[in-house]
């Protein structure tokens, strides 16, 4: 259960914050920063749907180097997530409400939220982000945020027993309205990096693009 929720935790906190960072091009971000969390929640609340680039490197403590990967990420409202993997090997995780579907060169498989307490907390955790709920994000991380002309920096801590089995910290750092970096501190040692790129926001699919983004078998030119 513990490896799902990490699997769960690698898709969900990049899309996260990719819906933060990429409203940059939003007319009224232009040459300003967020002066607290709560404008950054307002972003939240406001955005649609979502596409990024992303390069991870996950730095594991049985390994000398890390994993390297590169693929596509997608977030449509109210809660349908997708990370297509397309190096080194293809490998998809798509997350539709409660349910979580995987493929890679192992075959398909299919994870219920409700059977990990740790994957439900933290999907449900971060779904509260989605909706701009500061108050409830407070009550279930300890939050530090600090903003100045130059940069931003964001930290959460998870208070609940069960998220801090997995996860011990998770920092980002941002200019103006774009999240540039983002590193996520497991409990037992491992750390993930990510960047993003070719950040697109405000999205709307038709359905049957909706039907090939939030497949575990995307074609190779999603839209």
């Amino acid at each position: 259960m513990i490896r799902r929720a990490r699997s769960v935790l690698a898709t969900l906190l990049p899309i996260v914050w990719v819906i933060c960072g990429g409203n940059s091009l939003a007319a009224d971000a232009i040459g300003s920063a967020p002066t607290d969390l709560d404008a950054l929640m307002q972003r939240f609340a406001a955005s649609r749907g979502v596409r990024a680039r992303f390069r991870e490197s996950r730095h594991l403590s049985i390994l000398t180097d890390p994993i390297e990967t590169t693929g596509t990420l997608y977030f449509a409202p109210p809660d349908r997530l997708a990370r297509h993997t397309t190096w080194p090997g293809r490998s998809s995780v798509v997350i539709e409400a409660e349910r979580v579907l995987l493929s890679d060169e192992t075959g398909q498989r299919v994870f219920d939220l409700n059977t990990s307490e740790v994957a439900r907390a933290l999907v449900g955790n971060l779904m509260i982000v989605f909706r701009g709920d500061l108050e409830s994000l407070r009550e279930r991380y300890s939050v530090s945020f600090d903003s100045n002309a130059e940069r931003w920096t964001l930290d959460l801590e998870p208070r609940s027993r069960a998220l801090r089995s997995v996860v011990e910290r998770i920092h980002f750092v941002g200019r103006g309205w774009d999240l540039t970096a983002m590193e996520t501190r497991e409990s037992n040692g491992d750390r993930t990096t990510m960047e993003l790129s070719e950040i697109e926001v405000g999205l709307s699919w038709e359905q049957r693009d909706l039907d090939r983004i939030f497949s575990v078998d995307p074609p190779d030119d999603t839209p």
